[in-house]
């Protein structure tokens, strides 16, 4: 059996996380593609990211408790393999109902990588030292949404669309070839149910801020490139570059938040100040929406939003692992998890909807301000209910 160093967990839990939300990207990256080659509508696109994220917000309490009882090294194999099985079939599509039907497939991996990933970091790094590993394996989405917004339109040109996609499964290849050899030490044979069941308060208030944080995160993430395209008339390749940039960011916010979260601000007050960050850009997309302001503060919203709300998702993770006791971290995450897919499964088609009725993008990024603002609030919540737990 080998045990992983902090390097190799980081780097598989990264690539676990970045595979199970690519699909994602995927639909963001291509969504001009998509609908000229399947002839959809704004409505129908967003539909494609409702369809990973019902999928993984309902699933994920239940994987949540399957990752309790397997541990976190079989939960991962599981991740990994079922996520290239998505953008396999994704790289497929002949029609626009096969590509829901491969967002349905990449909704398990999508709602079972975090409660994998964090179990994975529990049984392996002690308490007060995970900020690191965590924003490591949580940028693994940002760098999947960088090397996506980067590389997709450019492979898209060289290969076509269908090639580029498949040749993006080489990071669920090298995730798998990572885990050869690797075994679950505290689960096997371990009693999993022991101890409180009840969910920490914390808990549940940051399920209510990943609500708030997926409804903006999916309409920002799934509308930026196209918004860049439709409205401020961008080249395809600028506006990959676009979500590209936020994906860098991100992945450094993703990083950097987690740290300054467990070691000086608190997981409330750094979450505050993430939702505080992304109603500006959003509140900026849509000046520049009325014309009030000029095209190139995309560039400042899109940093925004990537050192903002986009990184949520690594401390709201390691606030889980910090409030919940050992045996309910994968439950936990499953809560918490429940409540952004939620949000994500519902902005991407609520601001395709308002774009398509009202033939605007500005209502809906003033909504999107809305919505953080109330995530806020909410992050006050997190920090007033806070109570580390003793594994």
């Amino acid at each position: 059996m080998r045990s992983f160093s902090r390097v190799g967990l980081s780097a598989v839990t990264a690539s676990a996380m970045g595979v199970a939300t690519f699909p994602i990207v995927i639909f963001s990256v291509l969504a001009a593609t998509f609908i000229s080659e399947f002839e959809l509508s704004r409505l129908q696109m967003g539909m494609l990211i409702t369809a990973v994220a019902i999928v993984a917000g309902g699933l994920s309490p239940t994987l949540g408790r399957v990752t309790d009882r397997l541990g976190g090294v079989k939960s991962m194999t599981g991740v990994l393999g079922l996520g290239a099985i998505a953008i396999l079939a994704i790289s497929l599509a002949p029609s626009y109902w096969w590509l829901v039907a491969a967002g349905l497939v990449a909704g398990i991996p999508n709602g079972w990588a975090n409660p994998a990933t964090n179990t994975l970091i529990v049984d392996n790094v002690e308490s007060g030292s995970r900020g690191i590993v965590t924003g490591v394996k949580q940028s693994g989405v940002q760098l999947g949404t960088f090397l996506g917004g980067l590389l997709l339109p450019v492979l898209t040109v060289a290969w076509g669309w269908r090639g580029a996609v498949l040749g993006f499964l080489i990071a669920p290849a090298g995730g798998l070839i990572g885990m050869i050899g690797r075994r679950d030490v505290i689960h096997e044979g371990a009693e999993v149910d022991s101890g409180p069941s009840a969910v920490p308060t914390s808990v549940k208030w940051t399920a209510l801020y990943g609500a708030l944080a997926g409804l903006a995160t999916s309409a920002a993430i799934g509308f930026l490139p196209l918004f860049a395209e439709e409205d401020q008339l961008w080249g395809s390749t600028q506006a990959g570059w676009l979500i590209a940039g936020l994906g860098l960011v991100g992945l450094v916010g993703r990083i950097v938040w987690p740290r300054i979260s467990e070691r000086s601000l608190g997981h409330g007050l750094t979450l505050l100040i993430l939702a505080i960050e992304s109603a500006v850009a959003a509140v900026l997309l849509a000046l520049a929406a009325r014309g009030a302001l000029p095209s190139w503060v995309l560039i400042v919203a899109a940093i925004l939003f990537g050192a903002g709300v986009v990184a949520w998702n690594a401390v709201g993770m390691l606030a889980v692992m910090d409030f919940s006791p050992h045996h309910l971290v994968g439950r936990s995450t499953g809560i918490v998890l429940l409540g952004f897919l939620l949000g994500l499964a519902v902005g991407a088609p609520i601001m395709g909807l308002s774009v398509d009725l009202l033939e605007s993008y500005a209502p809906g990024w003033f909504g999107v301000s809305v919505v953080l603002l109330a995530a806020a609030f909410v992050a006050r919540k997190v920090g007033r209910s806070s109570v580390v737990a003793v594994s």
